[in-house]
């Protein structure tokens, strides 16, 4: 019989007991769920939307979407990049951008806390 804790693992439930609060760990959360709902697209048409609250654009551009990082509402500067407006595109590109954010430390993200303290 499994355990809750091993239950919750299954199911990519994070049982932490506050949330993120540093910007690494916020684009950690934030990266982790936009590829939760990539999991459940079937098709492109799925990436359309209305709004940008997701890391990818709401539309393509010519056979291209737009992707970047995104935290408390905002976009990360300088990490918009252009991909082809596939569904494995766009999940690819969002798992490499968790890769760089795996990598990087709370220092990384410095700058962009305090361009957002500044506004």
């Amino acid at each position: 019989m499994p355990t809750l804790q091993e239950l919750f693992s299954k199911y990519n439930i994070d049982t932490s007991a506050s949330a993120p609060n540093s910007p690494r760990g916020k684009l950690m959360t934030q990266a982790d769920r936009m590829l939760a709902l990539l999991k459940t697209y079937k098709t492109e048409a799925e990436l359309d939307g209305k709004t940008s609250q997701y890391w990818w654009a709401p539309q393509s551009v010519n056979g291209q979407r737009r992707i970047s990082m995104r935290y408390g509402g905002k976009v990360v500067d300088n990490t918009a990049a252009y991909v082809d407006n596939t569904l494995k595109a766009v999940t690819e590109h969002v798992e490499l951008l968790k890769k760089i954010i795996e990598e990087s430390d709370d220092a990384t993200w410095a700058e962009e806390e305090a361009k957002r303290s500044k506004k």
